[in-house]
């Protein structure tokens, strides 16, 4: 019995944001060592592999940040690029006003967060009040509270597409630690009015 051999695909060349940290900057801060380890968790297998290589190679050609949603197109080997869409649960209910309140209680965590600092007391907050500041949801159930969709003809979610704008977003995160809270429908804004 013979093995099926498919065709190799190579993506398109694309001159997108690249990744300045192949690695993750996973020695850098503790936040963007849970960022990576969120990531390893998701079982992603060869997709994180493919789609740290789309990063590294700036196959993604745009990203956006609107509050939760985060929006993307990626290159791959058809013609148009991928669309791929994220979005982050937020705090539902009373729970968000009250990790607002108490983040305010706390002049010294947003000081920190306004210095690109992130105080590990956030995460704690945020569990007290129901959330997990990073996309961990129900770790043993193998759900999280973020959404990913793809374009791309591929059954598996998230994609290599998909997971190329998540280590992207996690460089992010790494340099500007509010845009946790942001994913999550907080401002900083909203933390010192």
């Amino acid at each position: 019995m013979s093995k099926k051999q498919f065709p190799i695909r190579i993506p398109r060349f694309a001159a997108g944001i690249r990744s300045q940290e192949p690695r993750g900057g996973a020695n850098r801060c503790w936040w963007a060592m849970r960022w990576r380890q969120v990531m390893e968790r998701m079982g992603l297998g060869a997709r994180l592999g493919r789609g740290r290589n789309y990063a590294v190679s700036g196959q993604v050609v745009s990203l956006k940040l609107e509050g939760p949603l985060v929006t993307a197109s990626v290159v791959g080997t058809r013609p148009e690029p991928y669309s791929v869409n994220i979005t982050f649960r937020t705090p539902e209910g009373n729970a968000r006003d009250e990790i607002i309140g108490a983040l305010r209680a706390e002049p010294m965590i947003v000081a920190r967060l306004l210095a690109d600092d992130l105080p590990i007391e956030a995460e704690t907050l945020f569990r007290e009040h129901g959330l997990d500041l990073f996309p961990g949801g129900k770790l043993g159930e193998g759900r999280y509270d973020m959404t990913t969709k793809c374009s791309c003809p591929d059954y598996a979610n998230p994609c290599k597409h998909s997971s190329a704008v998540l280590l992207l977003l996690g460089e992010e995160i790494a340099r500007r630690p509010a845009t946790l809270l942001e994913l999550r429908g907080i401002t900083m804004e909203e933390l010192y009015d």
